[in-house]
């Protein structure tokens, strides 16, 4: 059977649990909205097929448990991660604060080089607001990160969240793609799937 993608790209969404992360999932991956989602047990994920600047582009986002008793699970799909988004509830002063926690997950476990984005979520529910837009961007600005305030009820900013995310990981392939041309090593970049019982992870590698 032919690959119907050109890229496939393995994004993460962490954050403390409750804050909305399955809710953007399916909102981005199924265009629905359900109340009634539990929380995630463990790890889960969903596919959805992209198109950018003409490429089709595969996106694997695993949607992770915020719950401690989980995080030795979940750290272990760090590794194999392309991009990472980072969600907090506006209406819980707590999940802002522990982004903090978060970020220093992602620089224990992940590549030097993942792309990240802060994402304060709920932001339908605005008179219910703990943290203000002003203070989720001045910590992405501290940390050089993107930051978008999404409703995954509304559906605001959630395509751009994920489109943007998937845009920033093509800009660094391409910029990989073109220092290995430069210094004399040239070459498409190839994208290998690895697989076993236990994960499912991609790697991206120069020719």
């Amino acid at each position: 059977m032919a690959k119907t993608y050109d890229y496939l790209f393995k994004l993460l969404l962490i954050g403390d649990s409750g804050v909305g992360k399955t809710c953007l999932l399916f909102r981005f991956s199924e265009d629905a909205f359900n109340t009634t989602f539990i929380s995630t047990i463990g790890i889960d994920f969903k596919i959805r097929t992209i198109e950018l600047d003409g490429k089709k582009i595969k996106l694997q986002i695993w949607d992770t448990a915020g719950q401690e008793r989980f995080r030795t699970i979940t750290t272990a799909y760090y590794r194999g991660a392309m991009g990472i988004m980072l969600v907090y509830d506006i209406t819980n002063e707590k999940s802002f604060e522990n982004i903090k926690n978060w970020i220093r997950n992602i620089e224990e476990h992940a590549s030097s080089d993942v792309e990240r984005m802060i994402l304060g979520n709920k932001c339908d529910m605005n008179e219910k607001r703990q943290v203000s837009k002003e203070r989720g961007e001045k910590l992405a600005i501290d940390y050089g990160i993107k930051f978008l305030e999404t409703s995954a009820k509304s559906s605001i900013n959630v395509e751009e969240a994920f489109f943007t995310l998937a845009r920033d990981i093509m800009a660094r392939l391409n910029r990989k793609m073109n220092d290995s041309n430069v210094s004399g090593g040239g070459g498409p970049v190839k994208i290998t799937e690895n697989r076993s019982k236990k994960s499912s992870f991609f790697r991206c590698t120069l020719l």
